[in-house]
């Protein structure tokens, strides 16, 4: 019998996994926590839960409920999360859905904390062999007025989703110290607690990624490495544009840092180039899918049934490395990125359509499955119209 898989969030890297598995065969569920989730209209998803609570309990009583409905039909499903907030909900429910599901996730909480919390992030790659930029903790005003890091330096959150869905970037850079006492106030006021990183220069054009799925058994069944081409928010934000190109270091850097805390299931490992010394440092690692995943996950390339198979308990044969050289688009968010590039005249038109004119995977589009395309058009306008009535109703 083939066991369902529900999917924990349907943006670009979970409707990748839906697409994958569905064409499989595979009966895909999808849970969505937020409207944006536009994956809730593929064709390979065949029940859609829109779950919006904004109370965690609630929320979670009724994805569990889901969970429970479809392993009762069916026997023991297959659970992934794709964004933070939905590794959050396995973590806070982690009992009740080990019961009912295998998930991608290493049964040792230990492991999954250890490389979550970025305060002790910089004793674990220590403890791998790898360097970290410089990090300071910041626990009050007196701290942020002391800092010893030269300037610019990096203001970072602990809960890097939520930081940037608050406050619409992910970090803040600091020019004076003014800057960052406002900026930390402003976020300890919103719940949030930062610390200052060493800002590696020119680190925006030298982002390394690792996405790979470590089996059950401890053995690396699929990898994909790159580099950011294009961010969004630019400078300090999620892919809008991702590039494949396989290099030995970061894949066996990233996949040592895994190994030497027992890491099980899906996570991306993501370092810079420092070119004050030439050396991979480690920035943060996400216990998830990354939002590029589906370039792992696509005809070329697909680790979802292999790590399907895992979670099965079946033994897979690990897939080499991703040795191909493509792009990840994600064109609806990246035309906002390149249009605030050019506005600040750091891109020409040569270099913002070069990626679409490459072989490449779409982060949206399909011709056989155009529902979640048509949703996130949808989406996008909707908000456009929402931003200029705020404007309107500003002036």
């Amino acid at each position: 019998m083939t066991r369902p898989a529900i999917v924990l969030g349907l943006q670009p890297a979970g409707l990748a996994l839906a697409r994958s598995l569905g064409r499989r065969g595979v009966p895909v569920t999808g849970i969505a926590f937020e409207r944006a989730d536009f994956g809730l209209r593929s064709r390979y998803v065949r029940e859609r839960h829109l779950v919006l609570e904004e109370d965690d309990a609630r929320r979670d009583a009724r994805a569990l409920d889901v969970l429970r409905t479809a392993a009762v039909s069916d026997g023991p499903v297959v659970v992934v999360p794709e964004r933070d907030a939905h590794v959050d909900f396995v973590l806070r429910n982690e009992d009740a859905v080990r019961a009912l599901a295998a998930v991608p996730l290493p049964d040792d909480r230990a492991a999954v904390d250890a490389l979550r919390d970025k305060r002790s992030l910089a004793e674990v790659a220590e403890r791998a062999a790898l360097e970290t930029p410089r990090t300071v903790p910041l626990p009050d005003e007196d701290a942020v007025r002391a800092c010893p890091l030269p300037r610019p330096f990096l203001l970072k959150p602990l809960e890097s989703e939520r930081f940037a869905a608050a406050f619409s970037r992910k970090v803040v850079v600091v020019e004076r110290d003014e800057d960052a006492l406002e900026a930390w106030r402003s976020a300890r006021a919103a719940g949030f607690e930062l610390f200052a990183q060493d800002l590696v220069p020119g680190s925006t054009d030298r982002i390394l990624s690792l996405f790979a799925y470590i089996g059950t058994t401890g053995a690396l069944l699929g990898s994909v490495v790159g580099r950011k081409v294009r961010q969004g928010p630019p400078g300090f934000g999620a892919s809008t544009i991702f590039r494949t190109e396989l290099d030995d270091e970061v894949l066996e850097a990233g996949a040592r840092l895994l190994a030497s805390v027992g890491y099980r299931g899906f996570a991306h490992v993501e370092l810079v180039r420092d070119p004050r010394d030439g050396a991979l440092k480690l920035l943060e690692v996400n216990t998830r899918l990354p939002v590029w995943a589906g370039v792992g996950m696509s005809p070329r390339y697909d680790v979802a049934p292999l790590a399907y198979a895992d979670l099965c308990g079946d033994e897979p044969e690990p897939l080499p490395p991703f040795a191909e050289r493509l792009a990840w688009t994600y064109l609806a968010k990246d035309v906002v990125t390149v249009a605030r590039l050019a506005r600040r005249r750091e891109l020409d038109l040569a270099s913002a359509v070069r990626p679409y004119r490459e072989s490449r995977v779409p982060a949206v589009r399909s011709p056989g499955d155009r529902g979640p395309g048509y949703a996130v058009v949808t989406w996008w306008l909707t908000r456009a119209v929402e931003k200029l009535c705020d404007r309107r109703k500003a002036v």
